[in-house]
């Protein structure tokens, strides 16, 4: 007997078998997989179907402003595999471009080293003069690995608030834009959901008014109500800030709603 526990409706339904729906620990919904995922009966079965990338609809396109990095001839090898070669990518403020394939192709490489964070076997970066030091932001997949686990969540955001000088007021306005409440700074983030901790994550990048942010496979882990709430928030946000964003991910469906441009590697 195999038993899995995934938010990837895809994945239950290439496995088969008999699937159940929990909610908040309740189970709402059994049936055979094909059932489930063809004729739901509980209303929170189906808004799940209904939040699937697939079923999204495309985000407009903004008008791209100034380039805020360009890579030219880029080429990088792992473990002696070469991941791409002779690639050039450039992303402008307001436009969103996806990186897209199946793991291990390379799409995190890319994007750390067109922020910096490794460098290319050949070719180069340029970034925008204009860039400050915080300007290019990344948001991870595993939002727990990147916040210090036995502190609070306002106490982090109060420390990084006085290590850039950043006013008391900056974060209390974004609090309710990205639907966080007060009562969870109080919290550590072991305590906080993952959409919760996603949404935080976010706000910190925001805090410092980055001109890029990507965001490496940054809802892979979180169900696709979750999914589509964060993916709405980054719209709505790199709207809002004019701020450029870069997409990871392995869904097709989603970079292409998402995406202007969409690059694909693997």
């Amino acid at each position: 007997m195999l038993l899995v526990i995934t938010h990837d409706l895809a994945l239950a339904r290439l496995l088969g078998g008999q699937a159940m729906v929990l909610l908040e620990g309740r189970v709402v919904e059994a049936a055979p997989i094909a059932t489930l995922l063809d004729a739901p009966r509980h209303d929170y079965t189906r808004r799940l179907l209904a939040a699937e990338p697939s079923h999204w609809a495309p985000w407009p396109r903004a008008t791209p402003g100034r380039t805020v990095l360009e890579g030219r001839g880029l080429a990088k090898s792992l473990g002696g595999r070469q991941l791409f070669a002779g690639l050039d990518l450039s992303v402008a403020e307001g436009e969103v471009v996806a990186i897209a394939g199946p793991s291990g192709g390379g799409k995190t490489t890319l994007g750390n080293l067109l922020l910096g964070l490794a460098r290319p076997d050949a070719g180069q970066v340029a970034r925008a003069p204009w860039l400050g030091r915080f300007a290019l932001q990344k948001l991870y997949q595993d939002p727990l690995a990147g916040f210090a686990p036995l502190q609070s969540l306002g106490q982090g955001l109060e420390d990084l608030r006085r290590r850039h000088g950043l006013a008391a007021e900056e974060a209390a306005r974004l609090l309710p834009r990205l639907r966080l409440s007060p009562a969870l700074l109080q919290r550590r983030p072991a305590e906080v959901s993952g959409g919760e901790l996603q949404r935080f994550a976010l706000l910190r990048a925001l805090l410092l008014r980055p001109a890029l942010l990507f965001a490496d496979e940054a809802t892979s882990r979180l169900d696709p109500l979750t999914q589509a709430e964060v993916m709405a928030l980054l719209r709505e946000l790199g709207d809002s800030f004019r701020m450029a964003l870069l997409l990871v991910t392995h869904e097709t469906a989603l970079a292409e709603k998402a995406a202007g441009r969409v690059l694909r590697l693997g």
